[in-house]
């Protein structure tokens, strides 16, 4: 099982992060990044439910107005969006207005939409 303190340092490898020192869950970077987006840009669900149980705020806001739940679906990362959605992720639109699961459209990730298409848990 990963540690705080393990991800944190991960996170400061991302070159965002260059000469950061991240030392909690609600860290951000220049651009508005929390150590909750790039996990979720990995797809790393374990550090995503540690981190939110730590406290991180699962719908911040980073560049963009994008939140975790936009960057893992960006990526492709089906998993970590329905952890993220059950952990109680809202579906906010980003600066230019786009929900997630329109994210996932746009970019032909039909997978993703479903996951938007579904009842919350």
């Amino acid at each position: 099982m990963k540690t705080l303190e393990q991800i944190f340092r991960a996170v400061e490898e991302v070159p965002d992060f260059a000469d950061c020192r991240v030392d909690a869950v609600h860290y951000r970077n220049g651009w508005g990044h929390s150590p909750l987006h790039i996990v979720s840009v990995w797809g790393d669900c374990e550090a995503i439910a540690l981190l939110v149980a730590a406290g991180a705020d699962i719908d911040s806001r980073g560049e963009a107005g994008y939140t975790a739940l936009h960057d893992a679906v960006e990526q492709r990362h089906e998993l970590a969006a329905r952890l993220l959605l059950s952990l109680g992720a809202s579906q906010f639109p980003d600066d230019a207005g786009t929900l997630p699961g329109e994210l996932a459209a746009m970019h032909g990730r039909a997978w993703v939409a479903w996951v938007f298409a579904e009842p919350a848990p």
